[in-house]
């Protein structure tokens, strides 16, 4: 009840500004907040279908094998840009998760299969990477369903990353894809109402976009963090972790300003103790990566990108911890020191939030 009151005080507000010319709605409105989301299904559902549309592909593609679709060059052709527009087709005429599930089946299809074609026409790897992003980016634009957009944006940067490791340029693009994920992500994040209010098209992509930037971000945090994954030159791999620290800071000073933080010792504490415990993940720019998701998740109010920051905090200090070349005591101080110094800082802020709770 009092968050009706909440929305009814804050459309008031709104009415009192724009004045005669701002209409709305109020019983849509509260319907759409009492039952949130009724049509629609759940992220964890709308996932579950890509996984289900996944396994149908490869079921579908050892059918294909066995009639020996795969013998003609021209028939796999034919069989991926048809999927595809089908896919298109079936998307832009229904709204079901059963046809969602069936069109994802497709289009990974579509997609796999005119690979495979231009490939066997003699196609090189970084024109058929190209090609493969400019139809991820045209199914962006024509369809905007929440699955098949997801899947488009992470195709896109799987494709990115993949063009990186084809050239072999791992020392100098890696860093300016982690950069470049990294600012996009903190751009979709902090202007979600400009992005949404932009259009019909845009509103509907915003969600699947948004954790499809996560998931991307996570595979460059992915080939700097996991060992050996490709082949980096680990005396500069501090350079993404530079990129990383100018979001963490920024966002720090978004969310000082949100809890209304404005004297400068105390900005000045908080920013030591963010370099404090930065310093130790600067030859691991994917704890910093993660730490940045979590960040912009928790200033935006966004559970999912929250929970999916956890995760990938929690499993890239274990692989950080498991793959330094100090002894266990080393490494124990390492740990012991970054909980003491988030102990500080948690300590601190408290201090801060309960110290403007009494004025």
């Amino acid at each position: 009840m009092e968050k009706i009151k909440t929305i009814q005080k804050l459309l008031d507000g709104i009415q009192s500004e724009e004045g005669e010319s701002f209409s709305y709605d109020k019983e849509a409105i509260y319907n759409a907040y009492q039952n949130p989301n009724t049509d629609q299904p759940g992220l964890a559902i709308k996932l579950l279908s890509v996984f289900g549309g996944f396994l149908a592909s490869l079921a579908l593609f050892g059918f294909m094998g066995i009639s020996g679709i795969f013998d003609s060059e021209y028939g796999i052709l034919a069989v991926g840009i048809g999927s595809i527009l089908v896919a298109w087709a079936i998307n832009r005429n229904a709204d079901k998760l059963i046809f969602d599930t069936f069109s994802v089946s497709i289009f990974i299809i579509g997609v796999v299969s005119l690979v495979v074609a231009l490939f066997q026409f003699g196609m090189d790897e970084n024109t058929v990477t190209f090609i493969v992003i400019f139809i991820a980016l045209a199914s962006l634009y024509v369809m905007q369903n929440y699955v098949l957009s997801f899947v488009s944006t992470v195709t896109i940067g799987g494709c990115l990353l993949t063009f990186i490791i084809f050239y072999g340029l791992y020392d100098d693009l890696v860093h300016i894809y982690v950069a470049f994920y990294a600012a996009v992500m903190g751009y979709w994040f902090l202007n979600e109402a400009k992005i949404i209010s932009s259009g019909d098209k845009m509103s509907l992509l915003y969600s699947p976009v948004r954790i499809g930037i996560i998931i991307s971000f996570l595979f460059g945090l992915i080939a700097l963090g996991v060992k050996d994954l490709i082949r980096l030159d680990h005396r500069y791999i501090w350079i993404s972790s530079i990129f990383i620290w100018v979001g963490v800071f920024l966002i720090v000073r978004e969310i000082l300003e949100v809890i209304q933080v404005t004297e400068s010792k105390h900005k000045s504490a908080i920013y030591g103790l963010t370099i404090l415990f930065l310093l130790p993940t600067i030859f691991c720019p994917s704890i910093s990566g993660a730490i940045l998701i979590i960040l912009l998740s928790f200033l935006v109010n966004y559970k999912t990108g929250f929970v999916i920051g956890i995760v990938a905090l929690v499993y890239f200090v274990s692989q950080y911890y498991y793959d330094l070349n100090f002894t266990l005591l080393t490494k124990s101080i390492i740990l012991i020191s970054s909980g003491i110094v988030l102990l500080i800082f948690y300590l601190f802020v408290q201090k801060i939030i309960k110290a403007n709770e009494k004025v």
